[in-house]
């Protein structure tokens, strides 16, 4: 009777299914019972959807205004996103420059950004803070969809040159896809 029922069991457990069996996810997402869960940066049903991907390259232009008084309306001021070559899917290059009074194109800064809470619409993104050559620490965050990008930066002096100019925060709450 003990054998039996010990010989039953081990049927029984051999017929599980393995819920793995057949699921493959790509670019490091791995199978929990049967579904993907991807990497930062993928998604899809099976993690064959990589955010950047529709994003790099493309630049985005328009205006903005900033808290100092008065207050600076931007004009022409273009955001361009690079995706490097790399398996972090969810880091990109956030490169940005503004139109000056001459009617020349200036480089404002250009760093690191890593993308969060991804869709098929778009993601958030946060920038890595950065110095910039001119002694300003620059942050921020927003958001990118396939046609437009909204930017807040944060420009803080870090007192470097001598003069220690006020907390700059440019806001830019709809640059469209050029």
């Amino acid at each position: 009777m003990v054998a039996i029922a010990i010989f039953a069991a081990a049927v029984v457990s051999s017929c599980k299914k393995d819920k793995c069996s057949g699921v493959d996810c790509l670019y490091g997402g791995s199978c929990n019972s049967g579904s993907c869960k991807c990497v930062a940066g993928t998604g899809g049903a099976n993690c064959s959807t990589i955010y950047r991907a529709g994003f790099s390259g493309n630049t985005y232009s328009g205006s903005g205004s900033d808290n100092d008084t008065p207050p600076l309306t931007l004009q022409n001021y273009q955001a361009t996103f690079i995706a490097p070559a790399d398996k972090n899917y969810a880091g990109m290059q956030l490169s940005t420059q503004y139109l000056n009074a001459s009617g020349n194109y200036v480089p404002h800064f250009t760093a690191n950004i890593t993308l969060s809470n991804c869709s098929a619409t778009g993601c958030s993104f946060d920038i890595v803070p950065i110095v910039s050559g001119a002694g300003f620490r620059i942050s921020g965050s927003g958001t990118i969809s396939a046609g437009s990008v909204s930017l807040t930066v944060i420009e803080a002096d870090t007192a470097t040159s001598g003069y220690v100019q006020p907390t700059l925060t440019y806001t830019f709450s709809s640059l469209a896809k050029q």
